[in-house]
């Protein structure tokens, strides 16, 4: 009985022709391409048992490095489902990070040098952040926001994974001006000490690399020990990561690189799809084998997702298949309104008969905070893959919170001192620090009124006193309102967007996603916990994991699961392609847009049975259009040719007008009738302002406003909501309640 007859008795796992290649390949560089659902983790570990019960080699001569430590469990727990009875001997399943480590400790005791790691536990005055935030604030003569360390710290990291030059430093894209300087101060006060190094988690693969060129003793004992080398995941690989894999695989160069370039979505973390595709330049003698049966998805999601990623020109020309049934037609919906996207969603999981089987993908994480808030209003629990509370920390959100603190007690100079310079009361820097100087027992305007520098100024800071006074009785939607308006908040951040490149847009949508947590809430002590609370609940979502609840994540996060049911949201421009994604394609570097086809090729993959595109046209007081990709989806479900162009042709055009009536695509026009209750309200007339109705996802309220197509309803828990009537009508979402 030869090996694969064996494993297929013991275990099950039938392979087929392509993977057994692959696993008896073990001499020689091969690229084993996996697309989605192909068995790729499966097929390695084959290979893995392979090499220790048939070709005898020793476990301790084999390393297999994996993208994460999560990847790296996975891989040790399928590794001992197959082998566990068969073998004794276990491979060291390891991170690329925990790799090279293990190395630099070893030069550095071979050395005597000391060194200090300043990331995870680190004391906190040696902290990198710390250590970046000193340096920037010395740099640009002002503290950095959160967003500006975030994008520092991204800068930073993908310099080194990208091994960029110093003379290369400025064409690296970052809005910090002075990023590079900031960069090369960071490096220099680590290494100020020769004898007592700074490293963070990047300088392990940098100090690795540089270790194995130019320390020939360690090279050769790394080179020696390992007569295999096999990768996991080798499109997430940085430069420097797969410049170290190829010199530990020298010379024998017995090299199994598993990846897929199709899945290559971490580009702004240094990831090169670049080296998967010059596989054979670097290996001319290499082989290239390709997994494209797909065991996951129903053909319908295949074959779309198939064609789809074929628009990319940078790739291995390879064709997906499935041989599984032909399934559900993907359906796309076209919401009017942002807020009906999120409905739609959260009353689709209320009515999932296994909510673990359910995930809704985004691509940033922003789009996760209104999508909880409603979740859980609704008592509706969920598992959250890689919590991200930064929204809860951001400028923005202290900003408000402080302008509510200052309409309690408009005595705290130290309040006011923070956001005097983000309202249209002309107050000056010098006004605020005489204010610092003397004590009173009085509000912060009148002790500023005595001493007006210009004579508009006196106007501007009665109408600024008496808008923080009347905050303070307002419900907190219309206090942020007020704030926006009234106070010049919004004008205020278009400002600054303008003047250190952020982007206006994101800066505005914070302000909006407050507006929206706000609503229905008593008072601005309820908001400012409201906040607290749904910081709360996305944290320890985490412990919701093994439960049967929906799962939210990324589109970046999801690379690797799977689930019956697959909700996209907030498929529109600007999104997804974003903005940059356009500015770089429209430059000719499609680089960007490439990733972003990749990343929505990824959501759709994660799909088993069901998939749902949703888009809409509008988002606060914000016009919207659908994705261009969702554009592509429809022409391949129509059968129609995506042409080679015209990754975006509607990117490039002028947003069209839309009629005012369209509410949804017809795929969500013919959503199964059998879910609408018998006595939904189906006629308009019903729909009368006082009329009492119970609605699907707020419970009860009463119709306060009905203007053509439009409903405004007050809800008894929930505050005014807006609705399509037409939407209402044709899904059954509001039933009449009879007084008694």
């Amino acid at each position: 009985m030869n090996f694969f007859e064996k494993m297929k008795q013991l275990t099950g796992v039938d392979l087929n022709d392509v993977q057994k290649q692959a696993v008896r390949l073990t001499e020689g560089p091969l690229l084993l391409l996996a697309s989605p659902g192909s068995g790729k983790t499966t097929t390695l570990n084959m290979k893995i048992g392979y090499l220790l019960l048939v070709k005898k080699v020793k476990a301790e001569n084999i390393l297999a490095i994996t993208f994460s430590k999560a990847s790296a469990h996975d891989m040790e727990e399928r590794f001992e489902l197959f082998f566990g009875k068969l073998t004794r001997d276990r491979v060291a399943f390891s991170t690329i990070h925990s790799f090279a480590y293990k190395v630099v400790r070893e030069y550095f005791w071979k050395n005597q040098i000391n060194y200090q790691l300043i990331e995870g536990n680190a004391p906190e005055q040696l902290h990198k952040k710390v250590m970046i935030r000193n340096l920037f604030t010395e740099q640009m003569k002002t503290a950095p926001t959160e967003d500006e360390m975030e994008e520092i710290l991204s800068y930073i990291s993908f310099v080194k994974n990208r091994m960029v030059p110093d003379d290369q430093l400025s064409k690296v894209a970052c809005s910090i001006k002075s990023a590079g300087k900031i960069y090369q101060a960071y490096e220099a006060f680590k290494r100020q000490n020769p004898q007592n190094l700074l490293l963070d988690f990047d300088d392990m693969l940098t100090y690795c690399l540089d270790i194995l060129q130019n320390d020939a003793e360690i090279r050769q004992k790394y080179q020696t020990l390992y007569d295999y080398v096999l990768t996991d995941e080798s499109q997430d690989n940085s430069v420097v990561q797969h410049e170290i894999v190829e010199l530990l695989a020298a010379p024998k160069n017995n090299l199994c690189v598993v990846a897929d370039d199709d899945q290559s979505i971490f580009m702004w973390r240094g990831a090169d799809v670049k080296k998967l595709l010059q596989f054979q330049q670097t290996y001319p003698n290499g082989k290239v084998l390709t997994m494209a049966q797909n065991y996951r998805s129903t053909k319908e999601i295949v074959d779309t997702a198939n064609v789809f990623i074929k628009r990319n020109k940078n790739r291995y020309d390879k064709t997906m298949f499935t041989e599984n049934r032909q399934g559900e037609k993907i359906e796309i919906h076209n919401m009017r309104r942002y807020d009906l996207q999120l409905n739609y969603v959260v009353e689709a999981i209320q009515k999932a008969e296994k909510p673990k089987e359910v995930v809704v993908l985004y691509r940033n994480n922003s789009s996760a905070i209104r999508l909880v808030d409603l979740l859980e209003k609704k008592d509706i629990p969920f598992y959250m893959k890689d919590v991200d509370v930064k929204f809860f920390k951001h400028w923005i959100v202290e900003d408000i919170l402080n302008f509510m603190r200052l309409s309690y007690n408009d005595k705290r100079v130290d309040i006011l001192e923070r956001i005097y310079s983000k309202m249209n009361a002309y107050i000056k820097k010098a006004q605020i620090q005489q204010l610092l100087r003397t004590e009173e027992d009085a509000s912060c305007f009148d002790r500023l009124l005595k001493n007006v520098h210009a004579p508009y100024q006196e106007q501007a800071l009665r109408k600024a006193k008496k808008n923080i006074r009347e905050m303070n009785v307002l419900p907190p939607d219309e206090a942020i309102q007020l704030i926006r308006d009234k106070l010049g908040y919004d004008k205020t951040l278009i400002n600054r967007a303008e003047h250190l490149g952020l982007n206006e847009e994101n800066l505005l949508s914070i302000v909006s996603q407050l507006e929206h947590i706000a609503e229905g809430l008593p008072d601005l002590a309820a908001f400012a916990n409201r906040l607290n609370e749904l910081e709360e609940i996305m944290k320890t979502s985490k412990f919701n994991k093994n439960e049967n609840v929906a799962t939210l994540s990324t589109m970046h996060s999801s690379k690797g699961l799977e689930f019956d049911t697959v909700y996209m949201l907030d498929l529109v421009d600007g999104v997804i392609p974003s903005k940059d994604d356009v500015k770089a394609y429209k430059n000719d570097e499609p680089e960007k847009m490439e990733e972003a086809v990749r990343l929505f090729y990824v959501g759709m993959t994660r799909a088993r049975h069901h998939l749902e595109l949703l888009t809409y046209n509008q988002k606060d007081e914000e016009k919207t259009q659908p994705s261009a990709f969702i554009e592509d989806v429809k022409k391949i479900m129509l059968g129609e040719k995506v042409g080679e162009l015209k990754l975006t042709d509607r990117v490039e055009e002028k947003a069209p007008q839309r009629a005012k009536t369209t509410i949804t695509n017809k795929a969500y026009q013919q959503k199964k009738v059998r879910d609408i209750p018998e006595d939904a309200i189906k006629d308009a007339r019903d729909l009368q302002r006082g009329t009492l109705v119970q609605h699907k996802v707020y419970e009860q309220g009463f119709v306060k406003k009905v203007d053509g197509n439009e409903i405004e309803i007050m809800f008894d828990h929930y505050g005014i909501k807006k609705f399509m009537v037409d939407f209402c009508l044709q899904q059954g979402m509001l039933r009449p309640v009879t007084n008694k």
